[in-house]
């Protein structure tokens, strides 16, 4: 995964102020999904929201401070021009509730949840989703707590939603959507990626969603995955690649033509979904005894949002498959421009450990994607100090 970022972290609040809005309209926004038969590729208006929640309660005011760098002003763009279009609201309470809500959250959380919710402002929580997904709304894991301060974010979303008439600006900035899910459309991966994944990992899911978003942060990717009526889906929701073009009508460019990357944060993103689960079966003993390997790495992985290791060999084990892959797809130079960015770049110093025996695993075609993670691990574990 890309860097995850605590959401609204230690930010100061303004008044609790109840803003009316007196342009409100009720009006249900509906984006063309599209599907090439492997890929889905749709606008969600639930994290449209959470991505302006984000630039509204936190990034906003902070781009206004002298220090703010200008790399992520240009980066920004957008998702700053809604702050100022909206920072009117910045005292809004439901934004203040929502707020208070996210402070220990990561965004990725959120996500998972809100993509199984109906849109806003009808959003409510429903017995058919699991409470994994909503557990930590309780800072002590008690499941009743959890299920009532979930229901209140909820609640302060549907408000806001409303608040801000968040269905008029969908509606107006159809025509920046329709360029954002264009530019996705053209730029798909390639059609071996789906059954290379899902042979390398021995899983399947039902449907693969691509969600790319205007509001969530330039640069960040997240995986998310449910299952609901035996079905399983997977998702990987996205902010824009490049830089954004869209106050001239002529030269509309929303940021996400760019195939390769595209491709690459794909397989990174769909790989969490198979590879994550993976990593939770294996014995706890087994990540107790490795432990001692996330402190050469610790100052490297917590900038980048890895601040433990369980959460670090995720990223490991996804990373390493990224480069088994590209060299399945036959694309040996792609493999080796990943290894060395993650290593030596990115410092994922145990990459290649996994490599060569996640390598083994696949070229051999015996065993299972679990056997051959616990077999990574038993080497991992062999080069602790004792």
């Amino acid at each position: 995964m890309f860097k995850p970022l605590l959401l609204l972290l230690a930010i100061c609040f303004p008044p609790l102020v109840s803003i009316a809005n007196p342009f409100h309209r009720h009006v249900h926004v509906a984006f063309a999904d599209s599907t090439d038969g492997q890929f889905v590729v749709k606008v969600n208006a639930n994290i449209e929201l959470l991505g302006f929640v984000y630039f509204l309660g936190y990034e906003g005011a902070q781009s206004e401070t002298p220090s703010y760098p200008d790399k992520d002003r240009k980066r920004y763009a957008y998702g700053l021009s809604l702050y100022q279009q909206y920072k009117s609201f910045a005292g809004s309470q439901n934004l203040a509730v929502a707020i208070g809500f996210a402070q220990d959250i990561w965004l990725d959380y959120f996500i998972n949840l809100l993509i199984q919710l109906e849109d806003f402002p009808n959003a409510k929580l429903t017995e058919d989703i699991d409470p994994a997904y909503y557990l930590r709304f309780s800072p002590k894991g008690d499941l009743e707590e959890a299920k009532k301060n979930a229901a209140a974010f909820i609640r302060a979303m549907n408000g806001l939603y409303t608040e801000v008439d968040f269905s008029f600006y969908l509606s107006k900035s159809k025509t920046l959507y329709a360029n954002a899910l264009a530019q996705v459309q053209a730029g798909l991966p390639d059609k071996r990626i789906l059954p290379a994944m899902e042979g390398f990992y021995q899983g399947h899911f039902d449907s693969y969603n691509l969600i790319p978003s205007l509001t969530i942060p330039a640069g960040m990717g997240f995986g998310a995955k449910y299952q609901k009526a035996n079905r399983h889906h997977a998702f990987h929701v996205f902010g824009t690649f490049a830089i954004q073009q869209w106050t001239d009508p002529a030269r509309l460019d929303m940021g996400f033509a760019d195939k390769k990357h595209l491709l690459e944060l794909s397989t990174h993103e769909f790989g969490h979904s198979f590879a994550n689960p993976a990593v939770d079966r294996l014995p706890e003993t087994l990540i107790q005894e490795t432990q001692p390997l996330f402190e050469p790495i610790k100052e490297a992985m917590s900038p980048q949002g890895y601040p433990v290791w369980k959460t670090c060999l995720y990223e490991h084990f996804v990373r390493a498959g990224e480069v088994v892959i590209a060299r399945k797809m036959g694309n040996p130079e792609d493999a080796k421009r990943l290894r060395d960015h993650y290593v030596f770049n990115r410092k994922f110093i145990y990459l290649d450990t996994l490599v060569t025996v996640l390598d083994q695993y696949s070229a051999s075609g015996n065993g299972t994607y679990q056997q051959a993670v616990t077999n990574a691990m038993l080497r991992l574990r062999g080069q602790v100090t004792r």
